[in-house]
């Protein structure tokens, strides 16, 4: 169902006219109700919204229906978004918030498992602490200790490791300081590599 909604989206677009080669281009376009400007858009960042989603929720399938969810809103929304805010902070704010509705309703306590193996990170840095690689072989043990940490601070790191956002852009994706941002980084990481250590049965460092 996913993959359809880039040729499902209506609006007044003109569809003889060109795409501009950049983001901030297409955005604009899209604002204005072109459908296939939008398309672009959603072509470029449904792959990481799905995944991001995903590691959320606990589940890939789950995670490709709530960022369809996610392009719906954003579509319905773009003609409000201001000119200074920029659209990829803008689009995982409202994943974000798509996703915690969903496990408000439903209770979900089930969060971020690591990819399938064909799935692991052809464009995007594996989610890690100090040795990324060593984490991809461990998935379920990896799973297990990331659903110890607060949900917080397992959507900080995931914003800063899988997303790439920096603790700014972090913060205005989910609404708090940026100070609160380093503090669930700083303390997702080190009761990770503390619950990793134990698990392996490495002496406290």
């Amino acid at each position: 169902m996913t993959r359809n909604l880039s040729y499902n989206l209506g609006g007044s677009s003109d569809e003889s006219m060109p795409l501009p080669g950049d983001e901030a281009g297409c955005v604009e376009l899209a604002r204005k109700g072109n459908g296939l400007a939008f398309a672009w858009l959603f072509q470029h960042y449904n792959a990481p919204i799905c995944t991001y989603i995903a590691r959320l929720v606990g589940n890939d399938e789950l995670g490709r229906d709530l960022a369809q969810e996610t392009f719906v809103r954003a579509w319905k929304s773009l003609p409000g978004l201001s000119g200074e805010l920029l659209f990829k902070p803008w689009l995982y704010r409202i994943a974000t918030n798509v996703t915690r509705s969903h496990q408000r309703h439903e209770r979900l306590v089930s969060w971020l498992p690591l990819p399938r193996p064909e799935q692991v990170y052809t464009a995007h840095r594996p989610l890690s602490v100090e040795g990324p690689e060593e984490l991809i072989g461990e998935r379920e043990q990896v799973h297990q200790i990331l659903g110890c940490l607060g949900a917080q601070a397992r959507a900080c790191l995931l914003l800063q490791l899988h997303a790439g956002f920096s603790q700014r852009e972090i913060a205005t994706v989910l609404k708090i300081s940026e100070k609160s941002v380093s503090s669930y980084v700083s303390r997702g990481r080190e009761q990770f590599r503390q619950l990793y250590n134990q698990a392996r049965g490495d002496s406290p460092q």
